[in-house]
C-alpha cells in the first residue's frame, strides 16, 4: 500500500488511526506502514497534537465536599484513621490529590475513546478546507455522528453549512449544520431513512442559515469528504 499517492486517504487513515476507528487487521497493517514511513508517523504524530489536547481537563476543580464524603463512605477505614480522615486536608493536599484523580480519569478517558474495542462507530471521513486543510472529523455509527471541529471557519452571515450524504440514485440526504467555532463536538443523530453505509460521498454546502428550506441543496458545494468504514 503507497499512501503517498493518496494524501486524503492517508490523512482519513492516520485520523481514523487516532480515534480508534480503525480495528482488527486494518489497524495492523496501518502500525506496520508507520514504522517505516517518516510521513505517515508525522501525520499521526500532527492528529494527536489536535485530538488528544481536547480530551485532556485544561485545569483542576476543587471537588465538591459531597463527593469526598461519598468516598470516604465507600473506604473501609480503621477507629484510628477515622479521627484523622475527619479533619479536612490542607488546600495543597486536597490539590495535589484531585490533580492526580484527574490525571487518572483522563488517561481512563482518552483508554476508553482511543482503544480499538468494539465498533460502535465504525465509519469515519476527514472534511478539508478549501485550504485543504483538515477541519473536520466525522465519526458516525448507523444511528449517531460524531463531529470534531479543529478549525474556525469564516462564512458570510445569513448563511450556514450543511452536510449531505450522496447515496447513488438517491437525493440527497441532510445530516445537518458543520459546526464553524473550533473546539465543536456535537453529536448528531443520523437519518432513519438513511443507509450510512451506502454513502459513496459527503458533501457540504453553503444554504441559509438554519439549513435549506427546500430539504435539498440549494446552495454551491464547497467542499466533499469520501466515507470510510473499518
Amino acid at each position: 500500500m503507497n499512501l503517498r499517492k493518496d494524501p486524503q486517504l492517508a490523512e482519513q487513515l492516520a485520523a481514523a488511526y487516532v480515534l480508534g476507528s480503525l480495528r482488527g487487521r486494518a489497524r495492523l497493517r496501518f502500525a506496520r506502514l508507520l514504522q517505516r514511513d517518516v510521513v505517515l508517523a508525522q501525520m499521526v504524530a500532527r492528529w494527536e497534537d489536535k485530538l488528544l489536547p481536547a480530551l485532556l481537563p485544561a485545569r483542576p476543580r476543587p471537588v465538591p465536599a459531597r463527593v469526598w464524603h461519598a468516598i470516604r463512605a465507600e473506604l473501609p477505614v480503621s477507629p484510628k484513621a477515622v479521627s484523622v480522615m475527619s479533619a479536612p486536608l490542607p488546600w495543597w493536599r486536597r490539590t495535589l490529590v484531585w490533580q492526580g484523580l484527574s490525571a487518572a480519569f483522563a488517561v481512563a478517558f482518552v483508554v476508553l475513546w482511543l482503544w480499538p474495542s468494539s465498533p460502535q462507530m465504525p465509519m469515519m471521513a476527514v472534511v478539508n478546507n478549501s485550504q485543504g486543510e483538515a477541519t473536520w472529523v466525522l465519526h458516525a455509527s448507523a444511528h449517531h455522528m460524531r463531529l470534531v471541529t479543529l478549525r474556525q471557519t469564516p462564512i458570510p452571515a445569513g448563511k450556514s453549512l450543511q452536510l449531505w450524504a450522496i447515496v447513488p440514485g438517491q437525493e440527497p440526504v441532510s445530516m445537518g449544520l458543520l459546526p464553524t467555532q473550533a473546539g465543536k463536538t456535537p453529536v448528531l443523530a443520523v437519518p432513519d431513512h438513511l443507509n450510512l453505509r451506502k454513502a459513496q460521498l459527503l458533501a457540504v454546502t453553503l444554504e441559509p442559515a438554519g439549513g435549506s428550506p427546500t430539504g435539498q441543496p440549494t446552495g454551491p458545494i464547497l467542499l466533499k469528504a469520501t466515507l470510510i468504514t473499518s
